[in-house]
């Protein structure tokens, strides 16, 4: 059954996150095979499809970064806006703040991906070096759950990918939805509403409500969102990765330690080589945590604001802006629940390695495998565990106590108005 995967398999959901962001995933020695096969196609549709994935990106990419400008331009040209008191101004504020928070996430992720890719390709290397083959020793391959994580990743990982892409076609349907509903009835005005209430340089007073600056607008926004929604995908899906991963070689550690007989022969070249693979583990946690470091702070910092944010443009706006925002708050709260889980599945998954080395029959080793085994559980008490640049842990704790800041800011506000 192990026999059956590879590293690479493990990056299927990955890989398609990064077609929807229209990025070139990520290659390493492991995947050279598979690209040799992608090159006896033709070259020149190759590099036709390569350059038209290059230009829709960067359609995509601007899109996704203008967004945060135009919002706040539109939110500050009182003849756009159409505000009138300040309950709508405060709506309007909260209707802005809430979506700039996915699309600061969306940026911050694709920052991390670009900025980081040497590195994380590197680390795939070393990944890949350590991953069980079947041409290893049947012991050593029987520790292995290979099966069991690949199927509990990918399981997490689909259940998240059919939720984002319900959520990224309900909220470019709904524009569509509201104006064949102001088409078919005979007394409703057109508004020419689009996603977000973002300006373009092409509007003008005259022109804000045409169907050639709607359509323009709804095209540059539904690119936004599908950019923005694949490097929300990648970025999460490539922790998950490297979380499952390191929940796979944490627990073949924990096997390997229980079934260690420290009276047999040889058992101690089997524990120094359980403390070096240890110590690999622990240099590929501390690379993962310098990666995804600043993510982890700008998602649990915009997740508070942005909770709290829709929550009130729920509350405050009609019931067409009720439906919509119900989609960002519930993405919110899946991709905040997504690294929170992770990381509490990555501390648990280390967590289980002292107790194993310590029931251990140690006490029938000699004095050095005694010494060494001390060694190795005084190591083990450190807790291991992925941090928010230093600020906070990545735990489900950390999750609760964002959904507790997000409603006492809701509260705050509600008792303002």
């Amino acid at each position: 059954m192990f026999s059956s995967y590879r590293l690479q398999d493990f990056m299927l959901y990955p890989n398609i996150a990064f077609k929807l962001a229209m990025v070139q995933p990520f290659r390493w020695s492991g995947t050279l095979d598979v690209d040799v096969n992608q090159q006896t196609t033709t070259r020149c549709g190759g590099l036709m499809e390569s350059l038209l994935m290059k230009v829709w990106f960067v359609f995509g990419a601007v899109n996704l970064i203008y967004q945060n400008i135009g919002m706040l331009t539109y939110l500050l040209l009182p003849q756009l806006s159409e505000i009138f008191d300040d309950v709508e101004m405060v709506a309007k504020i909260s209707e802005t703040c809430g979506i700039m928070g996915l699309t600061m996430v969306a940026m911050c992720k694709m920052f991390v991906l670009f900025s980081h890719r040497e590195r994380i390709t590197l680390l795939l290397e070393e990944l890949d070096e350590i991953f069980p083959r079947e041409h290893e020793q049947l012991a050593t391959v029987a520790l292995y759950r290979v099966h069991h994580f690949a199927q509990s990743s990918q399981r997490l990982m689909r259940r998240t990918t059919k939720f984002f892409i319900f959520a990224f076609c309900f909220y470019n349907s709904l524009p569509i939805g509201e104006i064949l509903y102001e088409l078919l009835s005979p007394d409703q005005e057109i508004k020419y509403r689009y996603q977000s209430n973002t300006w373009y340089p092409w509007q003008t007073k005259d022109n804000a409500k045409t169907w050639w600056n709607f359509i323009t607008s709804y095209v540059c926004q539904v690119q936004s969102s599908l950019t923005g929604v694949g490097f929300i995908m990648a970025g999460e899906f490539m922790l998950c990765f490297f979380i499952t991963q390191m929940q796979m070689h944490f627990d073949y550690l924990t096997n390997a330690l229980s079934s260690l007989d420290a009276g047999s022969v040889g058992a101690n070249e089997q524990l120094k080589y359980l403390i070096i693979y240890h110590t690999k583990l622990l240099r590929y946690s501390k690379e993962i945590n310098e990666i995804f470091n600043i993510s982890f702070l700008v998602n649990f910092i915009t997740s508070s604001i942005a909770i709290c944010m829709m929550a009130c443009s729920m509350v405050m706006l009609s019931m067409a802006h009720t439906f919509k925002y119900s989609v960002g708050l519930l993405s919110f709260l899946v991709f905040t629940f997504f690294i929170c889980y992770n990381g509490e599945q990555f501390t648990e998954a280390s967590d289980a390695i002292m107790p194993s080395a310590f029931y251990n029959n140690w006490y029938e080793g000699d004095s050095a495998y005694r010494r060494m085994i001390l060694f190795f559980i005084m190591r083990s008490t450190e807790p291991n565990v992925l941090r928010a640049y230093k600020f906070t842990t990545v735990s489900m704790p950390t999750f609760m106590a964002i959904l507790k800041i997000s409603y006492q800011l809701f509260t705050f506000l509600q008792a303002m108005d």
